[in-house]
């Protein structure tokens, strides 16, 4: 089971997800995700610390749901990415297209200086 607390800071949504997004995990993430589209919340900071692991269509849900939030002129950076689902998107092809952090404030950050 997945778990996500959403905060806010500024004009970015914070995700911060507990589990594994496995089936069940990777349509809660797809919910949260839809849901910050919907309030038009389209700085997106996902934080992975506490997922251990993260199934092939998980990472699918999360490349879908970047090219969204893309669209609509926002973007997701991650942060705290474990070893495991940094082989797992370096095996998919998908390292190119995320920006990775060691920490929710320099990804914030980020989004503040582009502004």
């Amino acid at each position: 089971m997945l778990h996500i607390d959403r905060l806010e800071s500024g004009s970015v949504t914070v995700l911060r997800l507990e589990g594994d997004i496995d089936e069940d995990g990777m349509n809660e993430l797809r919910l949260a995700l839809m849901g910050c589209i919907q309030d038009h919340r389209y700085n997106v900071v996902v934080n992975l610390e506490g997922v251990k692991f993260v199934s092939y269509m998980g990472v699918g849900v999360l490349v879908e749901r970047l090219r969204q939030l893309r669209g609509y002129g926002g973007d997701m950076k991650l942060v705290h990415v474990n070893l495991y689902t940094q082989r797992l998107f370096r095996m998919i092809g998908v390292t190119h297209v995320f920006e990775l952090f060691d920490g929710e404030l320099i990804a914030i950050q980020k989004y503040q200086k582009a502004a």
